[in-house]
């Protein structure tokens, strides 16, 4: 395996659009769902964050400003076949540092169930109750001053 890169990409390149393809991939079809019914147009304000060996994307992430203090991390993807090697904790590290370098202090998420362990070993805590979106179980989650 090369190494993993972990890199800010810019809207609509070419490695934003392989991100989007496996983020519907990982989260949408699974659901039945199709990412490409979304708008992803408002997507052109967001901070991409994707991880790549050998230029083949493996690992996505998106950062959406809520307010002068707050980012929420979104969309946070892994390929199946590299899940385990620390793709996404690098992902969220990285994502950290530049939330961190553009002044904010809070990072929120909405974590499926079945990611909130791995969430939770990144010191984000869990607010609130479990309910229902697009289906599925999730849970809110937050982290300040990482």
């Amino acid at each position: 395996m090369g190494n993993i890169v972990v890199e800010r990409v810019e809207w609509g390149s070419p490695k934003y659009k392989s991100a989007v393809e496996l983020r519907d991939k990982i989260l949408r079809k699974p659901l039945g769902l199709n990412i490409f019914d979304d708008n992803l147009q408002e997507e052109i304000n967001y901070y991409h964050i994707c991880a790549t060996i050998d230029l083949v994307t493996i690992g996505v992430l998106i950062l959406k400003r809520i307010n002068e203090t707050t980012m929420q991390m979104k969309q946070v993807a892994v390929d199946e076949s590299v899940r385990g090697q620390n793709v996404g904790r690098k992902m969220v590290n990285f994502a950290e540092q530049i939330a961190k370098g553009l002044g904010y202090n809070t990072i929120v998420l909405i974590a499926r169930e079945t990611a909130i362990p791995f969430y939770e070993k990144l010191n984000y805590l869990k607010m609130g109750d479990k309910f229902i979106e697009i289906g599925i179980p999730h849970l809110k989650m937050m982290k300040n001053g990482f």
